[in-house]
């Protein structure tokens, strides 16, 4: 189903080890093609930038806490089909929108990919987005 998804902690783990290994944050930025500020960033884990979580061999991932199933997350993917469902359900994004406090010109942006999934989350039941960290693929 889904890959293995890594916490914060984890990548944690992985920067100090790389940082260390290459002696330290700005010796891992050069080592990568990196700004220093911006490995200094992620080792404090203030912003972990797509670009230093690439050097690790990892990918950042939101998703979101399913709010009946502790510990369960929900890719983007399913949100979309629950969000398809209930308009479905509801006969048309005109009449869904209003169920979610947000305009039907705001839902289909949603729909869309324009807009974030944010205002439909909670009437979902789904809690905000988190991030994780998935393993690169390496092209074959």
């Amino acid at each position: 189903m889904d890959d293995l998804l890594l916490k914060g902690l984890d990548f944690a783990a992985r920067i100090n080890a790389a940082t260390r290994k290459a002696g330290g944050a700005a010796a891992f930025a050069r080592q990568h093609g990196l700004k220093p500020q911006a490995v200094r960033d992620a080792v404090a884990l203030k912003v972990i930038g797509d670009d230093v979580a690439k050097a690790l061999g990892l990918i950042k991932v939101l998703r979101y806490p399913v709010l009946a199933q502790a510990n369960r997350l929900a890719t983007g993917w399913e949100i979309q089909e629950n969000l398809n469902s209930f308009i479905r359900t509801c006969g048309s994004q005109r009449a869904a929108a209003p169920e979610f406090g947000i305009s039907e010109q705001h839902l289909s942006n949603i729909l869309n990919g324009v807009r974030g999934f944010a205002p439909v989350l909670a009437r979902l039941g789904y809690g905000p987005p988190v991030v994780r960290f998935s393993l690169a693929k390496v092209a074959a």
